[in-house]
């Protein structure tokens, strides 16, 4: 997705974080630039253990940005287990979510990460886990003459422009049960990436991909707003190079239960919003995971910014006879090679620059805003 456009980055001295933007775009030789004063970020995770569905203990750790530390990454990570009477491990619930720097120029930004799981072959334990990782940037973007950056370009007599910036989406959900008709209406997945503006009541960007089990064992996805998502099935598994004990387990829990795998590609989606001259404001991402599964004999796992990279020995508990590292490579193979780019209803009007954060690149633009109406409708699955 790197379209090669140029991209210069500076980071101010004394502002922890903070970067400094110049975009070159593609209509003649104005320079745009936006200030980003201040950055700070919070990772959070807590584990619930449910008893017959009551709370039992209860795990979480959180690290802030500006508050704990001052370096990047920040991360946080909280588990429980459960054994049997021998001392071996049932049940397991864990969570984990991170903030990396958010300078750092990517091809698909994965500053943003969380990954949540848990699953139990006991006969009463089961978890909720939930995951947060949120990042807020302070920006201004200057006009001729001002002291607080560089000079922008010229706001015009009523000192506002529109903005655009894109938010990159990426992940996979694992879900099983391997109880034959049994009740799923406790499981749950659910995944929300949003992006808020200080100065607006809604979001400028949100969506949302949620599996709900039922009472006859069935699950399903709903998606709200424009995220994308595939299924990933045995066939495809197999086809990738899972090998065949593992698949055989796999089948077994598909035919007497459930199994649903599915695939976030990596895709970019792209919001806008105005800003005024020399008026500083703050832009929030916030990704969120949770996910709750059964006892006897359930388990589901998410991740969402990043691939999976502690499903290996969380799959191989949770479903013992598979190779775990294969199934992990696997979705996380399958996953990547969907990646889809830039998703939108219409071509965009004017190229856009490699962006830099979850919460894109903030570039002025500079065409008129009478080019803008009708370009960015949102698609929903």
């Amino acid at each position: 997705m790197n379209r090669g456009y140029g991209l210069a980055e500076t980071r101010p001295a004394g502002i922890a974080g903070g970067c400094l933007l110049a975009f070159f775009l593609a209509y003649g030789s104005q320079k745009s630039l936006a200030t980003v004063i201040s950055i700070t970020g919070r990772a959070a995770t807590t584990v619930q253990e449910l008893i017959d569905d009551s709370p039992g203990s209860v795990n979480s750790d959180h690290e802030e940005f500006g508050v704990d530390t001052d370096e990047f990454p920040i991360d946080a990570f909280a588990d429980l287990t459960s054994t049997d009477l021998s001392g071996n491990l049932v049940s397991l619930g864990q969570g984990f979510a991170q903030l990396s720097d958010p300078a750092l120029d990517q091809e698909n930004p994965e500053e943003l990460a969380l990954e949540v799981g848990c699953y139990s072959n006991a006969t009463s334990v089961s978890y909720l886990v939930q995951s947060t990782a949120t990042e807020s940037r302070t920006i201004v973007f200057t006009s001729l003459g001002s002291s607080v950056a560089p000079p922008d370009i010229r706001f015009g007599t009523d000192r506002t422009r529109t903005v655009e910036s894109s938010v990159f989406l990426n992940g996979a959900i694992m879900f099983w049960s391997k109880a034959p008709a049994a009740s799923l209406a406790n499981m749950k997945s659910d995944l929300r990436v949003a992006v808020e503006h200080d100065g607006r009541s809604r979001p400028l960007f949100e969506t949302t991909l949620v599996l709900t089990g039922s009472d006859d064992g069935v699950v399903g996805p709903t998606a709200t707003g424009p995220i994308r998502f595939e299924i990933i099935d045995l066939e495809e598994l197999a086809t990738r190079g899972v090998d065949e004990a593992s698949l055989a387990v796999l089948q077994a829990v598909a035919d007497s239960g459930t199994l649903l795998v599915i695939a976030i590609p990596a895709q970019e989606h792209v919001y806008d919003y105005e800003v005024r001259a020399n008026e500083d404001f703050v832009l929030t991402a916030t990704l969120e995971a949770r996910v709750r599964n059964a006892p006897e004999g359930t388990g589901v796992a998410a991740v969402l910014g990043r691939p999976f990279a502690n499903l290996a020995d969380f799959v191989e508990r949770g479903l013992p006879g598979v190779d775990g590292l294969a199934i992990e490579q696997t979705i996380n193979e399958a996953t990547g090679d969907r990646a889809l780019g830039l998703v939108t209803d219409d071509a965009a009007p004017w190229p856009r620059p490699a962006l830099c954060g979850a919460l894109g690149a903030e570039a002025l633009a500079l065409l008129f805003l009478t080019l803008l109406p009708g370009r960015l409708r949102p698609r929903f699955d």
